[in-house]
């Protein structure tokens, strides 16, 4: 059962970007799966975690390619990102203390990831499609 699906409607044009939202999307949808089948709680937190470290990751990408656009909604992008990560460090919470988890929560992160990649990431790519990157050439 998928909670989240990848669509061609979120491509960014950006490949690296591109395939991290797809891993991010994939990642959800385990989570998801393992809280449909109710498997053990050391799977639902090796999804947990892995869906933390992939999204850090794959926000690091963002900021690298913001940065070396001078992009210049970068920061308010970068709080989007902190909003994003402050909700899954709650989760991870929630679930290290042996509160309820609830599929409901990882729709909810779902729909977060597909507002972000809708209002923030493809204002990006616009952006990188329309301001072409300078080149600098260095001297011998």
């Amino acid at each position: 059962m998928n909670i989240a699906s990848w669509n061609q409607r979120y491509e960014t044009g950006i490949e690296v970007i591109d395939d991290q939202h797809r891993a991010l999307f994939a990642a959800l949808n385990e989570l998801g799966e393992a809280f449909r089948t109710g498997t053990s709680s050391a799977h639902v937190d090796r999804s947990l975690q892995s869906l933390m470290a992939y999204t850090a990751e794959h926000f690091e990408t963002e900021e690298r390619y913001m940065r070396e656009r001078n992009y210049p909604r970068l920061a308010e992008h970068l709080a989007e990102h902190a909003r994003l990560v402050g909700k899954a460090r709650e989760l991870l919470e929630r679930f290290a203390d042996g509160r309820p988890v609830t599929l409901d929560v990882a729709i909810f992160l779902a729909n977060l990831l597909k507002h972000h990649i809708d209002q923030y990431d493809l204002a990006m790519a616009r952006f990188f499609t329309e301001q072409p990157p300078t080149v600098t050439i260095q001297r011998l």
